[in-house]
């Protein structure tokens, strides 16, 4: 096997999306965010494959401080590719304590760590992928959807705190949620769920992909929750985005079961579940 570290984006993006977008929707976080890395919009970034006589067996990629993406190209290899990134990883001293993948891939690799470093692996989050292609007739809440504008700054960062924390994700500092946000704001990403001129709920389009574009981001402020404006604002944003797209995903926490049967009430169906391993050597 070989182990190729890659430099440019856009020579490893020639390199690795005709494999990505065979299975785009699965591949949908890593298209992405490989999109975003051509963009600049990341200021650090690795890219990795691991290859075989000219074959692509394994992809990675990382944005730190985010975990590292691994995909299993070839499955039959599934196995022997652990033990042989992760020596690779620790040679070069690669900045990651975190890596995400398909549920079996990311225990695996997690399982070969153990062995290797005789350090611990553990699940951080349990994660379901879900796909739509055509959104369902709901019951919809009283509202409507509306763009974020930048008049809505401080709404949403404070939102977007809460979410990490409530997620189990790692907090941001306040400097980088100001730059998420805004980031957020200039792409026109953010909507919101209005009641009577309240805001109440919120979500974000990202990561378009050729055929696809992900739904993320999906909040309702505790005071307006059980009250079906995170249903009906994932329905009409999905809705909206199907007009240009043919599929929408997104990322669910498997122990809330809560966002689960909302998004399958809207027509999402599961067809990855992942996790999100945490390591320590």
């Amino acid at each position: 096997m070989e182990w190729i570290e890659w430099k440019d984006p856009a020579r490893f993006s020639d390199r690795v999306m005709a494999s990505l977008l065979k299975e785009e929707a699965k591949n949908s976080l890593m298209i992405g965010v490989l999109n975003n890395v051509k963009q600049g919009i990341y200021e650090t970034f690795h890219q990795f494959t691991v290859e075989e006589d000219g074959e692509l067996l394994a992809i990675l990629q990382a944005t730190p401080p985010h975990p590292l993406h691994y995909i299993v190209v070839k499955r039959e290899r599934s196995d022997t590719l652990p033990s042989f990134i992760i020596r690779h990883l620790l040679d070069e001293e690669a900045p990651f304590t975190e890596v995400i993948s398909e549920r079996a891939q990311a225990e695996r690799f997690g399982k070969t760590w153990q062995e290797l470093t005789s350090g611990t692996s553990e699940i951080n989050m349990s994660q379901a992928l879900y796909r739509l292609d055509g959104v369902e007739d709901v019951d919809m809440a009283n509202g409507r959807m509306r763009e974020a504008t930048p008049a809505d700054q401080g709404q949403l960062e404070a939102w977007y705190s809460a979410f990490e924390a409530e997620s189990g994700l790692r907090s941001s500092s306040p400097e980088k949620v100001t730059k998420a946000v805004q980031l957020m704001l200039e792409r026109e990403e953010a909507v919101f769920w209005e009641v009577d001129g309240q805001v109440v709920s919120c979500a974000k389009r990202a990561r378009p992909t050729e055929n696809g574009i992900t739904v993320s981001f999906v909040y309702t402020s505790p005071d307006a929750r059980g009250r079906g404006y995170a249903r009906s604002l994932v329905a009409v944003l999905s809705r909206k985005l199907l007009e240009t797209k043919s599929f929408c995903v997104l990322y669910t926490d498997l122990t809330n079961p809560t966002s689960n049967k909302i998004y399958q009430e809207v027509g999402y169906e599961q067809v990855m579940e992942s996790a999100w391993i945490r390591l320590t050597s």
